[in-house]
């Protein structure tokens, strides 16, 4: 499978080289295969998916109409890219997530050592050991700040020295029988689980700078079944929480008020709908279909957006409480990014700042990788699916495929020239795999060897 970028390079495509997310969310299954190349740039090559009709909220509570959508969205996303890796990351979030801060510490034997990566993996390992409830699980253990012999804080500890390394730690917390039952759902669709990532994070991955982390964002990510926040200052994650309720409570409140099918309401949320009510036109009128042969029913486009307006603020409230609970409302020097399907609506960021105050603007995940059809994913619906890529590649290790492959490589040409007659001695040293993976990856010849 070829891919060519810009019209000017053609790179070999290889499924060692692959990666795969699946984001599971309330209304929609997304599955996306991307790919890196030798400079780490990240492609989205495929992309699938399906109508979730077994979630509520951020949880399965159906695992067959589950699966079944899952395998409906890697299919799409396999047909599209030409592969899909079965060691997929998984975004969660969902009404049973909650979050923690915790403080631990370790001390060390030599104080005069230069502080390990190892070391600092066991600080977070240790700091795992906190109290749960029953039915609970840590999803993520986040580092924010260290400190070293009680001075100064600082944000990565690597290779200083002290005899006492102590870190605060955001930690995410999950119902373990939800969990249970996405990792059945993924097991069961043929994948297997190689991480979880909590949707609000792999959002802001995906559509935040980091020049935004580090003054301070809030990242607002509605949904269909909940509303996903997550607060950066100072390039770390500060604070994340769920809201329980998002995009399909405001089509249900549609379809109350309005007498009409989800179906229908949907398609006049998305369509026709305006989240401030003064903004609509007045007299305007859609046409709905009317059921088994009763009379088409006339909506009021004033109406719909009444309906609308009044569950946004709802939602708007709720995250509002969560901003202020945070600690960061007044450290917000980038304002709030929202993102997520619920994004979509006509003239949210006007009311967001209306009703918060702060400066608002739609994220989408445009700015950290590459796609085959680039004004498709200019779109909040893929910022989750894509941020949960971006962590699958940093996850993904191809070098030492790219070692077997460049040794595979050796090893014929070995015997092409053992039929030549030519003596070739086939090593196999570290320095010698490290020099043809090299050569590999800028393009092989045999004066090179």
């Amino acid at each position: 499978m070829e891919y060519t970028e810009n019209k000017t390079k053609t790179e070999k495509i290889t499924e060692k080289r692959s990666f795969s997310a699946i984001d599971i969310g309330t209304t929609k299954i997304v599955a996306l295969s991307g790919y890196i190349n030798d400079k780490n740039e990240i492609t989205v090559l495929g992309k699938g998916y399906a109508p979730s009709m077994g979630v509520s909220r951020g949880e399965i509570i159906n695992l067959e109409y589950s699966v079944t959508a899952i395998r409906q969205a890697v299919t799409k996303a396999k047909a599209e890219a030409g592969f899909f890796n079965p060691e997929v990351i998984v975004g969660i979030a969902g009404k049973h997530i909650h979050s923690t801060q915790n403080r631990w510490f370790i001390n060390r034997q030599d104080p005069e050592t230069s502080i390990t990566e190892e070391e600092v993996d066991m600080l977070r390992k240790d700091n795992r050991h906190v109290n749960l409830e029953p039915d609970e699980e840590i999803i993520h253990t986040i580092p924010q700040t260290f400190r070293i012999d009680n001075e100064h804080e600082v944000a990565d500890p690597r290779g200083m020295t002290g005899r006492r390394i102590e870190a605060n730690f955001h930690i995410v917390i999950g119902k373990g029988t939800a969990i249970k039952f996405i990792r059945n759902a993924i097991q069961r669709a043929g994948l297997e689980v190689k991480d979880f990532m909590l949707e609000p994070i792999a959002s802001a991955t995906s559509t935040l700078t980091e020049e935004e982390k580090n003054i301070g964002v809030a990242l607002i990510d509605i949904g269909g079944g909940t509303t996903d926040i997550a607060i950066y200052h100072d390039n770390i994650v500060q604070f994340t929480e769920v809201i329980p309720f998002g995009g399909k409570a405001i089509t249900n409140d549609i379809s109350k008020g309005c007498n009409i099918l989800p179906k229908d309401a949907e398609w006049l949320k998305t369509d026709y709908g305006n989240t401030i009510q003064d903004y609509a036109k007045e007299n305007e009128y859609v046409s709905v279909p009317g059921i088994n042969g009763r009379a088409p029913k006339e909506i009021s486009i004033k109406h719909l957006s009444g309906i609308i307006q009044a569950r946004m603020e709802e939602i708007i409230d709720a995250a509002l409480f969560v901003i202020n609970t945070s600690g960061y409302a007044k450290k917000l020097g980038a304002g709030i990014v929202v993102t997520g399907g619920g994004s979509l609506l006509e003239n949210l960021p006007q009311l967001l700042s209306f009703k918060i105050g702060i400066e608002s603007k739609i994220g989408t995940p445009i700015n950290f990788v590459n796609y085959t059809n680039h004004t498709e994913f200019n779109n909040p619906i893929f910022s989750t699916g894509v941020g949960l890529l971006i962590h699958a590649s940093s996850t993904h290790n191809y070098t030492e495929e790219v070692e077997m492959e460049a040794v595979s490589e050796m090893d014929e040409q070995a015997e092409k020239n053992s039929k030549k007659g030519i003596q070739f001695k086939k090593q196999t040293s570290n320095k010698l795999i490290e020099k043809l993976t090299s050569i590999f990856k800028e393009g092989y010849t045999d004066t090179k060897l």
